[in-house]
């Protein structure tokens, strides 16, 4: 039996009218939740950001959410997040400031519900059945607590993992600096092992407004006016990723997971309900699309085989380069991801290739191993290609991280 996913345009009936029915289209949640349940609503409040602007959950879809639990008159209901604690390109932000900038604080006073800043939370070390790296992982208490969480995440593309829906929404029940042992070991596979431990009950998804591109308002600002919702988180964000324009075969998180719940992250085994799907279809630009850009002296080769693991990995190497060391080793740098051929592979001193898809490339340059290889191997790699020094960018790197590290590590005392 396919797994269903709704789709609503919100254009004509309103915010409230269009979750309700995308709802109801996939579902319904009188099966989840009953007067016995502890139901947490978590949306995306990354940072401090105004509903509307596609970053965070518009707290009018938070709001109507939140009055469709109410109704069902669970034992209670807390509205829960954990803004970001940075790891390679933003600092910590303040979560109370996040809930009060974006509304939802409004929302939680007018409805009655409690609002909790999972960074403060007390927390749980939780061990990974066959983890694929995070064999534990502390989780935010009130998460593991609750017996039905409800992700609202909002349609955004991603710098490290090129889509972020659902699943990646899972990474603001981890107190504080626990957020970055995702990145440090390797953020896709730490996602999919988090949600094998923490996965939502339920989704809906703002589609509203999103973000592509890297996030700049209102450049990058897209408008689907959609609402999204399903039980299974898997086939949300498979919807989610192709209604941007992306394959799901691209979001190497989604994939992860998928294999983990033996199910397929491909449209083929999902039933789409509700408004139909390719009229809904658009081009988001990718944070990676942008991203390369800042940098023209590097030539990056793509195979139809890259993912955003080798993608995100490339580019936290090139930032620190760029940042903390000398700017030009770039100059004049050729990349290698994915399954390129051979002929499209110029002859220079400068060639890197990275990760296990173009392995059999390796004699053409410096190669780097790994599915992903991490950034401090692909720092190393590239400095070495232009006589640079590497062990400075690393150095530098990590002083970076420990400051940040410094600045929100008492969020994880108890």
């Amino acid at each position: 039996m396919k797994d269903r996913v709704s789709i609503v345009s919100a254009g004509e009936i309103g915010v409230e009218a269009a979750v309700r029915q995308a709802v109801e289209l996939a579902g319904g949640l009188p099966e989840l939740i009953t007067p016995r349940s502890k139901v947490l609503i978590k949306p995306n409040l990354c940072r401090p950001e105004p509903s509307g602007r596609g970053i965070t959950t518009d707290c009018r879809v938070t709001e109507a959410v939140s009055r469709l639990v109410l109704e069902l008159k669970p034992q209670s209901v807390i509205i829960g997040e954990g803004a970001g604690a940075g790891y390679d390109f933003s600092g910590s932000t303040s979560t109370e400031e996040a809930f009060r900038v974006s509304g939802t604080a409004d929302v939680a006073a007018r409805l009655g519900v409690e609002l909790r800043n999972l960074n403060r939370d007390e927390w749980e070390e939780v061990s990974v059945k066959n983890p694929y790296i995070m064999d534990r992982v502390k989780i935010a208490r009130t998460v593991l607590e609750s017996d039905v969480t409800i992700s609202i995440p909002v349609i955004k593309t991603h710098l490290r993992t090129l889509v972020t829906l659902s699943l990646k929404n899972t990474k603001g029940v981890l107190p504080g600096a626990e957020k970055r042992k995702t990145h440090a070991l390797g953020l896709d596979k730490a996602i999919a092992d988090l949600n094998s431990v923490a996965k939502p009950s339920y989704v809906v998804v703002d589609g509203l407004v999103g973000m592509q591109g890297l996030w700049t308002y209102p450049q990058d600002k897209v408008e689907p006016g959609l609402i999204l919702a399903g039980r299974e988180p898997y086939a949300v964000d498979t919807v989610g990723t192709y209604l941007m324009g992306f394959s799901p075969s691209q979001v190497m998180h989604l994939q992860y997971f998928a294999a983990r719940q033996r199910q397929k992250a491909d449209l083929e085994h999902i039933d789409v309900v509700g408004e139909p799907l390719e009229a809904h279809r658009q081009n988001f630009k990718s944070g990676w699309d942008v991203f390369r850009e800042r940098y023209p002296g590097v030539h990056i080769i793509e195979g139809k085989s890259a993912c955003s693991g080798c993608n995100g990995e490339l580019m936290g190497a090139l930032t620190a380069i760029n940042s903390y060391g000398d700017s030009r080793a770039l100059d004049g740098l050729t990349v290698i991801l994915g399954n390129a051929r051979r002929d499209e592979v110029p002859k220079t001193e400068k060639t890197v290739i990275l990760g296990k898809c173009a392995r059999y490339l390796a004699r053409l340059g410096l190669f780097v191993k790994g599915c992903p290889p991490m950034y401090d191997d692909i720092i190393r790699a590239i400095c070495r290609t232009a006589g640079a020094d590497a062990d400075t960018v690393i150095a530098s790197l990590e002083r970076e991280r420990n400051r940040r590290w410094d600045e929100t590590e008492h969020l994880l005392a108890r």
